[in-house]
């Protein structure tokens, strides 16, 4: 019988593996930005891994309350744009701009840094609030009324983002505690106006000499106010009316 040893291979399968996800890491930065509207936004993110690799960037963007699963791609174009589009890799740089913001822009912001054949990772987020200043109240006399014994007043203040607002009616250092209903209206451009009515007894020319309407808002450093007096108005900015 014929004893030549048999030789048996075994080829042994191994699954690729991708480098662990610690040799990526993602940081975005800073975790929130605020920018007047009409102004540059640098959303931040930087990146390092261990080797040399090839690679891509993508930018997501979530609504405020941060659902990722509702996430939308930022499409790189436009008022969009990468910091630095072509040493972005190489540089582990790949922070997002956006020209010339606006309220349509705010939201929550989402670094993906991909390497081909290696990982995957995605940044904590950065969180962009857009602010547009209201501009300066003007007050107005409403001619017809249903009554001739009252004077009604309105105060209007328009182009503000976010839409929160505070519109006050004063006179002689008192808030008058129950004016008109505060009126919010969005505008085609993603900006609001906000109208409130004041009605007073026509003994108002005689009993009060000034009436103010104060507007605060997220965006002023100073409220805005405008006065009016014997059928005149004019609007100022101050701490204080």
């Amino acid at each position: 019988m014929d004893q030549t040893p048999i030789t048996i291979r075994i080829l042994l399968l191994v699954p690729w593996l991708p480098a662990e996800p610690s040799d990526l890491r993602v940081r975005q930065s800073p975790p929130s930005l605020v920018v007047s509207r009409g102004q540059h936004a640098r959303l931040g993110c930087f990146f390092s891994f261990q080797s040399d690799s090839k690679g891509a960037v993508s930018w997501h963007k979530a609504g405020l309350e941060g659902n990722t699963s509702s996430s939308q791609v930022v499409p790189l174009r436009r008022r969009f744009s990468l910091a630095r589009p072509k040493t972005f890799l190489s540089e582990g740089d790949a922070s997002l701009v956006i020209s010339n913001v606006t309220g349509e822009d705010v939201g929550i912001y989402f670094c993906k840094v991909h390497l081909w054949e290696k990982a995957e990772e995605q940044g904590s987020g950065t969180s962009l609030m857009v602010y547009a200043h209201p501009s300066h109240p003007e007050i107005y006399l409403k001619v017809a009324t249903r009554s001739q014994d009252v004077l009604a007043l309105s105060c209007q203040t328009s182009g503000y983002y976010p839409p929160g607002i505070t519109v006050i009616w004063r006179s002689n250092d008192r808030d008058f505690l129950d004016p008109g209903p505060l009126e919010i209206w969005k505008s085609e451009h993603g900006d609001y106006q906000a109208t409130r009515h004041l009605v007073l007894p026509l003994t108002f020319r005689t009993n009060l000499l000034t009436v103010s309407c104060i507007i605060q808002h997220i965006s002023l450093a100073a409220p805005l106010y405008a006065n009016y007096s014997h059928g005149e108005s004019r609007s100022n900015l101050s701490d204080s009316p």
